[in-house]
């Protein structure tokens, strides 16, 4: 089972939320990301299970600050324009662009195939090696584990 233990993993996964944030949020993490075992317990959170070369999941929990302002960016609105269900919709969306930015990274010659990302409580969130990368206003936390078929 390979986890962000891995020095390869950790490193896709870190420049696709780099390149993800910037290309499709306009943003920037303000720190260099740090693994650590815990992420903000205030977080919107989703998962997006894969399969292919891989099976596995990626989860990723963002605090509600941040996810409101990235959400605004998103889909052109302003903060207080965003609503829960606009805050979901981000969550997913972002898991589901950061499971293939990954694993591509990963795996580039692999096959992939990404299940729909649905949104978990926070309290249901996998315990383990988290990729956390402090943003302007909170900060985003990302989970990958995966074993190969």
């Amino acid at each position: 089972m390979k986890d962000l233990s891995h020095p390869k993993l950790r490193n896709a996964c870190q420049a696709a939320v780099l390149e993800v944030l910037e290309l499709m949020f306009f943003e920037l993490p303000i720190t260099t990301a740090e693994v650590s075992s815990a992420f903000q317990p205030d977080s919107c959170a989703a998962s997006a299970r894969f399969n292919g070369s891989l099976q596995g999941a990626l989860t990723v929990a963002i605090t509600r600050s941040s996810c409101i302002r990235l959400a605004a960016s998103l889909l052109g609105l302003e903060p207080d324009e965003i609503d829960a269900q606009n805050c979901l919709s981000t969550v997913t969306e972002l898991a589901n662009m950061l499971c293939g930015a990954t694993i591509s990274r990963f795996e580039p010659e692999g096959r992939l195939h990404i299940e729909q990302p649905q949104s978990i409580a926070a309290s249901y969130a996998p315990s383990g090696h988290w990729l956390t990368f402090q943003l302007e206003d909170g900060c985003i936390s990302v989970f990958i584990q995966f074993q190969e078929p």
